[in-house]
């Protein structure tokens, strides 16, 4: 199994639930009068505060309202935004009576995504157990829900106070973990066991048939947390569906100075209340970034495909590309007059019979010319 193309524009229907996100956030969490004033500052605060010491931080900033305000109308609709461009590229297709379970939950933000994103799963009876360390969180996720979906939803969330690794009593048909693996502590000797321990319960909590989700920012940071748990659940026996095109080894595992595999995309089709909010805080975006995997205990590893992951660059009087195959990091050379790819797209290549290396990233330089795109 393989996805062509990730990260397509959202759909009209997408962006409308945006739009009115809004609207839910205001009824659910209303801010007046001073409060809503330093909204802006609190968003600044929290935003320098996330690069803080990790291993407290979720707690503080998921079960303390002075944190809590600037995540719901900053932070979660952006990340609304990105998991939104995300789900509409992935097949997500979880069946009637299906399991789903959500790891570091927060205010259901992954619950939230996908009932914005898949309006094909809305009429389906889903049930959904939703793991965070701090109930309130939670407990404003699911009035939130409710807003959006409204209460004759036939899907079913159960709300657990737990750690990432909380006992799941069903496996899921979908595990998910959004945002979340950053807060633990990815230093030193503890990196690699940690990694273990997450990968380990992850793919015992999911059905064979089941797909297991991990997506994080797109930061150097996450990267490194990607190519850990990567490793562990390939030596798991799971395999890729993307964006990884092979299961050989990672060629942007983020060590040292070295390249770490994560994607942009511009913010057309985020909300005009969101770009105003963050106007207001001086933290304007023209893009976003993010890093993920997702994968199957079951299923068969891809061969032989290409999946740019950056953006086009200059190179040489034309453009380049930098990608992932099964033969380590690719740069894509790309003809003149030929249009790039855009990022997270797959293809069969037409390798060269001995192909060259840049000298600068030591990567293969693969000609492209056009052909073979799935």
């Amino acid at each position: 199994m393989s996805i062509d193309g990730l990260f397509p524009n959202l759909t009209e229907d997408n962006c409308e639930q945006l739009a009115r996100f809004v609207t839910i956030l205001k009824d659910v969490w209303p801010l007046k009068g001073k409060h809503r004033d330093q909204l802006k500052y609190d968003i600044r605060d929290m935003s320098r505060s996330l690069t803080n010491e990790r291993s407290t931080r979720r707690k503080e900033y998921m079960t303390d309202a002075k944190f809590l305000s600037p995540y719901l109308y900053y932070f979660l609709p952006w990340n609304l935004f990105r998991l939104s461009r995300l789900f509409t590229g992935l097949e997500l297709d979880i069946p009637e009576d299906g399991q789903v379970a959500d790891l570091g939950t927060g205010p259901l933000t992954t619950v939230l995504a996908l009932w914005m994103a898949r309006p094909h799963l809305r009429t389906r009876r889903l049930s959904f157990t939703c793991v965070d360390i701090a109930p309130k969180s939670m407990q404003t996720g699911v009035k939130l829900f409710q807003a959006l979906a409204g209460k004759d939803s036939p899907w079913r969330i159960k709300t657990v106070k737990g750690g990432f690794t909380e006992h799941l009593r069903d496996k899921a048909d979908l595990l998910m973990a959004a945002n979340a693996f950053n807060e633990l502590d990815w230093s030193g000797r503890a990196t690699r066991p940690q990694a273990e321990k997450l990968a380990a319960h992850m793919v015992g909590a999911t059905k064979e048939t089941g797909r297991i989700l991990v997506v994080e920012t797109g930061v150097r940071l996450a990267g490194r947390i990607m190519a850990e748990m990567r490793a562990q659940f390939l030596e798991k026996g799971c395999k890729p569906i993307a964006p990884c095109p092979h299961a050989g080894e990672c060629p942007m595992p983020a060590m040292g100075q070295g390249p770490w595999c994560h994607f942009n995309f511009s913010t057309k089709g985020a909300p005009d209340w969101l770009e105003a909010v963050s106007a207001e805080a001086s933290l304007e975006k023209d893009n976003v970034s993010l890093n993920f995997l997702y994968f199957s205990p079951g299923g068969a590893a891809h061969r032989g495909l290409v999946r740019t992951v950056s953006e086009p660059f200059k190179l040489h009087g034309g453009k380049g590309q930098y990608a992932c195959s099964d033969r380590g990091l690719t740069l894509l050379e790309y003809a003149p007059g030929t249009r790039p790819l855009f990022p997270g797209q797959i293809f069969a290549p037409d390798w060269p019979s001995n192909p060259r290396t840049d000298l600068k990233s030591k990567a293969l330089i693969l000609p492209y010319k056009g052909q073979n795109t799935k």
